[in-house]
């Protein structure tokens, strides 16, 4: 504490205005010493160079309070003559003067002065007040809203108290004035104004002689005279172009900001960019910058803003945001922000109401968007460019980089020990000496690894290390590096064996640096297992290229998929096409039990010792491009058109000779991967013929082969699916395939094969808001059977797995089912999707065809309950064919003049996501936190599970507008917005036909000519196995006859009491009785009972045999065309009955459905 005089007067002084400011620079100013920068600064020849230099913060924001002032009075009079005030002359001209050797500043304007007049508070003369004396402005009015850089009331105040002196010079044409007036020693002496009468055009001129001493300087260095050049560039880009701006007397270039970019980056020649006017008080450029780091130049209301603000960081964050998405979009690979951001050089010139700085010195911006006054949108097409002109390859690029140093965290290395891996069960040698000698198995699961070590002996576990996969490796060939480094099954195989991300291996190196020398896959002998040994080949070939090529390093071990055993003997195959040659040369053998091993965890621990006794080993083999190309067509996404030729050429029969020790990976690829992509494409596309994919086509099986006429619970006939048809994946794809097929809501099934007793999901959720499978109930619907007859089965090729008989390959619908429920799959290079149309339609184009009729209707898509309407027009796809697409628009009615009623949502579209869609239209932000205007005041939401109806009432004004207006030909402005139509089209539609071939059709007319000639031969084979059936029948009930005849007349002329059965078997064949198939002991008679023996029965085999005989002429007089139409017309009866029953069942949702006893009769007749 201070007790002496002299003391409080040192502790407490007060000072005035202009002390205070000489005494805190960097409050008002900012830095009066030199400092070294590095900035974008001038150089003599007049272009932009970013380089270090001597930088005076103080002294250049002093300069450009001044030049700012200039393009201030632009903006200020440009405003008053739009709005048409009088005695306005707008600025034409600045000028700028620096005179280098005696430091002086002179800065002139043309256009209206100052008023020159007194100030009626405090009889101040105008001038002097706003340029002497502190806190005085014309940027006061709170409610106004500027687009200035001036704001705070110092402004050149600031000029002059860091001047030795300053001069004022004014023209106020409309008083007829001229005002001169010297300001002296820091401002703290202001000489009297001399005023006189003038006559001249209007100007402001200001002169001063920066204080250098107190910059500590002694005049004017060369930077700072480029830099105070520089921003007379800057104002003569920032300013409206009918202002000339002259430095020293020359004038500076009167680009526009495009051009302007040229003095930093070269022409466009040189350096490519992107420039926008996304708002009239928004200009935007990008970009890539030159100093391989982010950098900005721009401006707000002409202030250079150098070091940016919330005006950049918007612009910014917009670039980053969309550039990612952009880039994982089109590269799959997922950028950090500031890799982007390091990549670009951003140049912003934009007018903000009111802009606030951080400081006085105004080089950063800091007013809250919201308060902007306009807003800048960054559009797609320039993302699109900006990414092209090569921002995306060096993100991609910096980002490898940073992802590989990643990567390297996650490596491995050659060490005798390795911990934190679970379940790895490691080699004894690996890692040491003899790591060489030691082999690594990758087997699929837990209980192969249990295997295979059941199978090791002890001697084994020296060289043997087993590591099991929890599942499918990813594809790394299109994986984003991070994805791979996040991977743990990647990483800890990288651990196992020792591997260094990005290391290039000579066959020496892997010798040396690896902890094994040898990699074997032991999978299961199905297609996943196949398909497992492709994804690992994978990893190696994209991220280890060179161990692909080593011999002997990449291999599998075989074992068998088969084995038959017959007492002690026993015979493996490993595949089965050699169990098929081997059956064959041995004339079917009898008595050979057959287990199939398509698991490995069906082998006992006994078999897996004779397997690593037998060491059945594969070795891959490189065969360089040939190789490559093979991995690549299968793994690469962008090669799916290649896949579709690969696929085009599958043959079945083609498989990988199991006694080959050696196989070049095109030979897997093209022999063993190939099936399963096939088979793949199987399960996820559907077959012309039956509609089916291969799991729905399992479903049907089993509800056929149970005759589910009756109801059972959904979980429960999902495991007799299972168990009947030999689905090989999960209970809960198989519960959601047979919910799928009972379906029966607008924009699902057509027609549903089975019934939806229960909770089967609605419209309201797309199905999704079905009950649990325990607790919903199903059977075939009737009129299933009508579809799928019963009297095909016996013609149908039904496919074996493990030697049981499931499914067909295909069913023959009598109608082509694929039209009738459309649907969607996306498999190995092939997709389809496809629409749905009215059964009744499709019924009367077949009819016509069997009656050699032209069917004059139109087949259009049709959705069972949809009201909207659906347009059809032409498309062109990619290929240059020319494709149907379809406009499918929902259902509206303007109710008033604000209000609209939504009674249809096109197809696709479930009401509780449509709704959550109407609240958007009503949000006043979008999902990106960005202001909108809201469309939707309120709604009212009156639908039910099968019917649409919402009620919306819209913002004041809003109705008329899109009511009036057209989106296109087709689309009102409303559908548009309110987001009630979707477009669908007939240019996808990949199938497989009868020969299990995948071909893409044009349109439904040429499904319809592949389907009919298939279900005509399968008219041809029932009717041909029908006349034979029944020919056998006939020929069984006439044998049945004689035989009983013989045996009652008088004398019986067949004895059979007391003979031996040899003797009553050669008796049968003399008296010439037909032998029925196979049966050469004539068990069809000799099992006959006694009492069937009779007169009576005699009588009634003998009718039965007429009804037969009858019943066969008729098939044979029947033409196929005659059986097919008329099944048709069974169907198109029952078809009518089954939407009554439809209707009904939606207005009782939930309701337990009793299946009528004669509709059971119907589906067991048929």
């Amino acid at each position: 504490m201070a007790t002496k005089t002299e003391d409080l007067a040192i502790t407490y002084q007060e000072k005035t205005d202009i002390e205070h400011i000489l005494d805190a620079p960097d409050t008002y100013i900012g830095s009066i010493e030199s400092d070294k920068v590095e900035n974008w600064v001038l150089d003599e020849e007049d272009n932009m160079k970013h380089k270090e230099y001597d930088f005076i913060g103080g002294l250049y924001k002093c300069f450009d309070e001044g030049i700012v002032n200039c393009r201030d009075h632009v903006v200020r009079l440009m405003q008053k003559l739009g709005n048409k005030e009088k005695n306005v002359i707008p600025v034409r001209n600045i000028d700028i003067t620096v005179d280098k050797e005696s430091g002086i500043i002179t800065m002139r304007n043309d256009g209206n002065g100052v008023d020159i007049a007194k100030h009626p508070d405090n009889d101040l003369w105008i001038p002097e007040m706003i340029f002497g004396h502190l806190r005085t402005s014309t940027n006061y009015k709170k409610d106004e809203k500027k687009i200035v850089g001036g704001k705070n009331g110092f402004g050149f105040k600031l000029v002059l108290i860091y001047s030795k002196w300053g001069t004022v010079e004014t023209v106020d044409h409309v008083r007829k004035k001229k005002y001169t007036q010297r300001f002296e020693n820091n401002l703290t002496d202001i000489l009297s104004p001399t005023v006189i009468k003038s006559n001249s055009k209007p100007y402001t001129k200001v002169s001063w002689l920066p204080d250098y001493e107190r910059f500590g300087i002694e005049n004017l260095t060369d930077d700072m005279f480029n830099l105070f050049k520089k921003r007379a560039y800057d104002i003569g880009v920032v300013t409206d172009k009918s202002v000339k701006v002259t430095f020293n007397g020359k004038e500076v270039p009167n680009k526009n900001f495009e051009q302007y970019m040229d003095i930093y980056i070269g022409t466009k020649a040189e350096t490519e960019r992107v420039y926008e006017i996304t708002h009239d008080r928004w200009e935007i450029g990008a970009c890539l910058s030159p100093l391989d780091e982010f950098t900005q130049v721009s401006y707000v209301n002409g202030v250079n803003t150098s070091k940016g603000g919330k005006h950049i960081d918007n612009i910014l964050n917009q670039i980053v945001k969309k550039m990612i998405i952009y880039i994982e979009k089109k590269k799959k690979v997922k950028v950090k922000s500031a890799t982007i951001k390091e990549q670009l050089m951003l140049f912003v010139n934009c007018v903000i109401e009111n802009p606030s700085f951080d400081s006085q010195t105004k080089d950063c911006m800091n007013t809250p968007l919201s308060k902007w006054g306009s807003k800048c949108e960054i559009s797609d097409k320039f993302i699109d460019k900006l990414a092209k002109m090569g921002v995306m390859d060096n993100a991609i690029a910096s980002n490898e980089i940073k992802e590989t140093k990643a990567a390297k965290k996650t490596d491995g290395r050659k060490t005798k020990n390795i911990r934190g891996v679970p379940k790895y069960m490691g080699a004894n040698w690996a890692g040491g000496q003899k790591s060489e000698q030691c082999t690594l198995i990758l087997c699929e699961g837990d209980s192969a690894k249990a295997g295979i070590v059941s199978g090791l002996s002890k001697e084994d576990r020296n060289n043997f290390g087993v590591f099991p996969l929890k599942g499918k490796l990813m594809n790394t060939l299109d994986a984003a590096q991070y994805k791979i480094n996040a991977n743990d099954e990647i990483t800890n195989i990288k651990k196992i064996l020792g591997l260094t991300t990005g290391k290039t291996y000579t066959k020496g190196e892997a010798k040396t640096l690896l902890r094994y020398g040898k990699l074997l896959f032991m999978t299961d002998q199905d297609l996943d297992g196949s398909h497992i040994k492709g994804l690992c080949i994978n990893m190696f070939h994209s991220q280890w290229h060179d161990l692909i090529k080593l011999p002997n390093f990449l291999g599998f071990m075989n074992t068998p998929i088969l084995k038959a055993t017959k007492g002690k003997k026993s015979k493996s195959f490993y595949s089965e096409s050699a169990y098929q040659a081997w059956k064959k040369e041995n004339d079917e053998p009898k008595g050979w039990k057959v287990k199939y091993y398509k698991g490995l965890g069906t082998s006992t621990s006994k078999e897996f010792k004779e397997y690593f006794a037998k060491k059945k080993i594969v070795m891959f083999e490189y065969n360089g491009e040939t190789s490559d190309n093979a991995i690549d067509k299968v793994f690469n996404k962008t090669r799916a058109d290649d896949r579709k030729d690969w696929l085009g050429n599958y043959d079945k029969d083609v498989v990988l000779n199991p006694e080959n020790s050696l196989v070049k990976f095109e030979d897997f690829t093209d022999k063993e991967m190939i099936h399963f992509s096939k088979y793949d494409c199987e399960r996820s596309i559907p077959n012309l013929i039956d509609g089916w994919k291969t799991s729905l086509r399992k479903v049907l099986f089993a509800a056929f082969k149970k005759n589910l006429v009756n109801e059972i619970k959904v979980a429960q006939f999902s495991g007799y699916v299972s168990e009947h048809s030999a689905y090989h994946h999960g209970e809960m794809s198989l519960n959601k395939a047979i919910i799928g097929m009972a379906h029966e809501f607008t924009g699902s099934n057509n027609i549903n094969a089975l019934l939806p007793l229960g909770q089967f999901g609605t419209r309201l959720n797309g199905g999704k808001d079905h009950a649990s499978e325990r607790y919903i109930f199903t059977a075939l619907s009737p009129i299933t059977r009508f579809i799928f007859p019963k009297a095909d089965e016996p013609i149908l090729n039904y496919l074996d797995d493990d030697g049981t008989p499931v499914e067909p390959e295909y069913y023959a619908p009598i109608i082509p089912m694929i039209l009738v429920n459309g649907g969607k799959g996306i498999g190995t290079g092939f997709s389809y999707e496809g629409l749905c149309y009215n059964p009744l339609h499709i019924i009367d184009y077949l009819k016509c065809k069997l009656k050699l009729k032209k069917y004059t209707g139109d087949i259009k898509p049709y959705y069972e309950g949809f009201t909207g309407e659906i347009i059809e027009y032409m498309d062109q796809a990619s290929d240059g064919i020319q494709y149907k697409k379809y406009l499918v628009k929902g259902k509206f009615e303007v109710t008033s003049y604000n209000s609209i009623k939504i009674t249809e949502l096109p197809i696709g579209t479930w009401t509780t996501t449509y709704k959550a869609f109407l609240e958007s239209l009503m949000e006043e932000k979008n999902d990106k936190g960005k202001k909108k205007t809201p469309i939707v005041k309120s709604y009212t939401d009156s639908c039910t599970d099968t019917s649409i109806e919402f009620n919306v009432k819209l913002h004041m004004g809003v109705l008329p507008n899109l009511v009036s207006k057209k989106f296109s030909k087709d689309i009102s402005k409303l559908e548009k917005v309110f987001g009630l139509t979707t477009t669908k089209s007939t240019s996808n539609m990949y199938l497989f036909d009868e020969e299990q071939k995948l071909k893409k059709y044009q349109d439904i007319y040429e499904i319809i000519e592949k389907y009919y000639p298939v279900r005509y031969k399968a008219y041809e084979l029932r009717k041909k196995y029908m006349i034979m059936s029944l020919e056998k029948d006939v020929k069984i009930l006439s044998n049945k006859a004689n035989f009983i005849q013989e045996q009652i007349v008088e004398p019986p002329t067949l004895i059979m009491r007391k003979k031996k059965k040899s003797e009553v078997i050669e008796m049968l064949k003399e008296k010439e009785y037909d032998i029925i198939g196979d049966d050469i002991e004539y068990k069809y008679l000799r099992n006959m009972t006694i009492d069937s023996v009779e007169e009576e029965n005699y009588e009634k085999l003998l009718k039965q045999k007429g009804e037969k005989e009858s019943e066969l002429e008729k098939i044979k007089v029947t033409t196929i065309e005659q059986m097919w139409l008329s099944e048709l017309k069974d169907l198109a009866k029952e078809y009518n009955k089954y939407q009554t029953e439809r209707i009904g069942r939606s207005k009782g949702v939930g309701a337990k459905i009793k299946i009528k006893k004669k509709n059971i009769k119907k589906i067991k007749n048929n």
